[in-house]
């Protein structure tokens, strides 16, 4: 007998791949994923219920990857996306510290051992970070944030010596480790900058922090090799942008938890999907933030429909 707490199909978020063609909504009900992708012009019907729950925690493999584990006694939640149990549990949770204090698990040593890069990435409000990415997800990583404008700086043999970097970076370029997510989302709306001033202060902030690097002397030493390459937007995310830049896109209007929202894809940027209601509708953002972590259901629309968001409950 499966219990309906156990048959609960919640959202993991966003993911991206390279060798998909689009970004796919992450739904997991038990030990299976569905993959919902979110194709341009696909009209559909998002059910969102209210309650946030556990996603549960990430356990490292011997080779390197990863294994995502259910929250073993599905806790609900006020904030965040774990239970102080899962949080314990989070094998990743070392990868921050670990050019600090030395300490990780096997499995997560084997996977800070690969080439990493430093990036410097740009969002729609005009916040700038410096940010680490590994080899296998050079490209995703900037994909899965949502950046507007980024340009890889640096690459090093592993791990622990590009975080030695960030941190630098952080102390005497002072660009920041993280930018909120709210604050990607009000900035897509409130159209501060444009994209050629965004990618103009991303190419900046880009130089000041290879003029930093280049001033600490023969880097190669410690196994880093400087670099200038600019991150190239995935083709999902070129349509949010150009209505950012044209500042045709408006905020999402209404509660999310807890509603049936109808609504024809766009495009995707990081976290966010660009929606409208069928032909000649407002253009809006939804922050698929307000999904994770909530029961979702997804259904196929067929024919026109008209701009609504119906309460669940």
């Amino acid at each position: 007998m499966i219990l309906e707490r156990e048959n609960r199909q919640l959202c993991h978020g966003i993911s991206f791949s390279q060798n998909e063609p689009d970004p796919m909504l992450r739904l997991r009900r038990g030990d299976d994923w569905i993959n919902e992708p979110l194709r341009e012009n696909r009209s559909i019907t998002l059910s969102v219920g209210e309650t946030k729950f556990c996603l549960g925690y990430v356990s490292m493999r011997a080779d390197g990857s990863r294994s995502l584990h259910p929250c073993p006694k599905l806790k609900g939640l006020n904030t965040g996306t774990q239970c102080d149990g899962c949080r314990r549990l989070d094998q990743s949770k070392f990868m921050h510290q670990f050019h600090k204090t030395g300490e990780a698990p096997e499995g997560l040593r084997k996977y800070l051992e690969q080439p990493h890069f430093l990036y410097v990435a740009s969002f729609a409000q005009g916040a700038t970070k410096v940010g680490t990415t590994s080899m296998q997800s050079k490209w995703t990583r900037l994909a899965q944030q949502g950046a507007v404008a980024a340009r890889y700086v640096a690459r090093a043999v592993d791990g622990a010596a590009i975080r030695v970097l960030e941190d630098l970076v952080t102390e005497h370029v002072g660009l920041k480790q993280q930018v909120r997510q709210k604050s990607k989302v009000k900035g897509l709306t409130s159209w501060d900058m444009d994209a050629a001033s965004l990618d103009a202060a991303n190419a900046s902030a880009a130089r000041r922090t290879q003029t930093f690097l280049e001033s600490q002397g023969d880097l190669s030493a410690y196994g880093v090799e400087l670099m200038d390459q600019r991150w190239e937007q995935p083709a999902f995310a070129r349509e949010v942008i150009r209505a950012w830049d044209a500042k045709s896109v408006h905020p999402w209007a209404g509660a999310v938890p807890g509603s049936e929202l109808n609504l024809r894809i766009r495009g995707v940027l990081g976290q966010v999907i660009l929606v409208d209601s069928g032909a000649e509708t407002t253009l809006r953002l939804l922050d698929a933030a307000e999904l994770k972590t909530r029961v979702v259901s997804v259904k196929e629309q067929r024919g026109e429909f008209f701009e609504e968001q119906s309460p669940l409950f």
